[in-house]
């Protein structure tokens, strides 16, 4: 199934101009949108600083659990394995997990919690990020599901610590 909608979403590369632009640039520069986001938090009021540090930690702890998991499990990215239509250049590390899509997925869990629209229009943007990886031919699908649902929950459980309440 993960090969199926891999080839169904990465076959609708190469088609039109503007929409492979488009996934190009959320798979590569959408991601400071959350940066931004954080650093426009910082100048404000108490609660708004708690969404940088948990952000933050949620960040750390994603890139670590990441880096846990990639060593009991490695996948090879879908343009080494089979035909992909290849827009954008990526390492040859193991694409199980996506780190754009557990990071974006991790600053959106955190903000939603304290800031319900900002926080969904981060979640869509995040869910762009995720699909651009697989357009983009740099992950399967179930990469990047498993790396929302990562990055979601290690945002969720840093939350529930109390982290400076």
């Amino acid at each position: 199934m993960d090969q199926k909608l891999f080839s169904m979403i990465n076959g609708f590369a190469g088609r039109n101009l503007f929409l492979d632009r488009l996934m190009v640039f959320a798979s590569n520069e959408l991601r400071y949108l959350f940066l931004f986001v954080l650093v426009l938090q910082v100048g404000t009021k108490h609660s708004n600083k708690k969404i940088v540090i948990e952000s933050i930690i949620s960040v750390i702890m994603t890139l670590g659990l990441k880096k846990v998991i990639n060593r009991i499990k490695f996948r090879p990215r879908p343009y080494l394995t089979r035909y992909a239509n290849v827009l954008v250049s990526s390492l040859q590390d193991s694409s199980y997990l996506s780190k754009h899509t557990l990071l974006a997925f991790a600053v959106s869990t955190t903000v939603f919690l304290y800031n319900k629209a900002l926080g969904k229009f981060l979640y869509i943007s995040s869910f762009f990020i995720g699909l651009s990886r697989v357009w983009t031919g740099v992950h399967y699908p179930y990469d990047i599901i498993r790396s929302s649902i990562l990055g979601s929950m290690a945002s969720l459980f840093v939350n529930k610590l109390n982290i400076r309440r």
